[in-house]
């Protein structure tokens, strides 16, 4: 199916709103460990479409030490305008290298290809995440899931501790029976501190469930 212009035009404007208003918020907040990912995404994407990524972030940086916040945007927003373009045209690359540096963060342990999960020790959860499926196929997307279930089983088996397991997706939101059928119960939409802590980028409803310790390894352990 063919996207008509109208529609093309209006996936522009909302990314460079949405760049525009991640921009704002850094320089207001002095966020300088939010900018360095800025940066680790501007390198990372510009080496996979073979673009020098120096000339742009030492603009952004310039730009960084501007005292009005509107110059600062221009500035880093205009030098980042190719970029974003190529982010529009090809998403699939731009989602793995943002599945990547999602897995990455500290605490974050990967499961599979789509799957990661941390530890809430103090309540005795691992919270699991199942990132932007990108360019993978639904065939790709129920084994990832199914690979990350067993992963997660082994690892919970070795830690007494983890007494229950809680998943936060778009797909539990969108596919709520597929999540029942893999033993989880939905427990409705997650709430704004989790949605601004993990799903900043993502527009979609993300909803939230969980399973007992038991019911993930009788499930998945040695399955």
């Amino acid at each position: 199916m063919t996207i008509e212009q109208p529609q093309i035009n209006d996936i522009y404007i909302r990314e460079y709103e949405r760049a525009k208003a991640r921009l704002l918020d850094i320089f207001k907040n002095k966020d300088e460990q939010e900018m360095e990912e800025v940066y680790s995404e501007i390198k990372k994407f510009s080496e996979v479409v073979n673009w020098s990524s120096e000339t742009i972030i030492k603009q952004i940086k310039n730009g960084f030490n501007q005292e009005n916040p509107e110059i600062f945007v221009n500035i880093a927003f205009n030098a980042l305008r190719e970029l974003i373009d190529k982010k529009i045209e090809h998403p699939e690359v731009f989602e793995k290298i943002r599945r990547e540096r999602i897995m990455q963060h500290q605490g974050n342990i990967k499961l599979s290809e789509l799957m990661y999960y941390n530890v809430d020790l103090e309540n005795g959860v691992a919270i699991l995440h199942v990132a932007n499926k990108g360019d993978l196929r639904l065939g790709e997307i129920i084994k990832s899931f199914r690979d990350g279930m067993k992963e997660l089983a082994k690892q919970v088996k070795e830690d007494e501790r983890i007494k229950e397991i809680q998943a936060a997706s778009w797909i539990v939101a969108s596919n709520p029976g597929l999540l029942e059928k893999a033993g989880f119960i939905i427990k409705g939409p997650i709430d704004e501190k989790m949605r601004a802590e993990y799903f900043s980028d993502e527009e979609r409803l993300v909803s939230w469930a969980n399973m007992s310790r038991k019911t993930l390894l009788e499930k998945y352990l040695n399955t």
